[in-house]
């Protein structure tokens, strides 16, 4: 596979064959993939919150149903 220089850039390639613009920094790559698992952990988190929100207000409901 051929490969040409991006122009202004030190990390950006153009595969002669398809056109197509390839980033070929391991450190820039490392980077995209550790934020990538982290915006991962974080929405997990977030949806365990919301399923123990959610486990929360039914045992609520069901409290409040047995009061009335």
């Amino acid at each position: 596979m051929d490969k040409i220089k991006v122009q202004d850039s030190t990390s950006l390639y153009r595969d002669v064959e398809s056109g197509a613009i390839l980033n070929c920094s391991d450190s820039e790559y490392d980077n995209y993939l550790r934020m990538k698992n982290q915006k991962l952990t974080e929405k997990q988190e977030l949806d365990n919150l919301k399923d123990e929100m959610n486990e929360i207000k039914s045992m609520l409901n069901v409290v409040l149903s047995k009061l009335s």
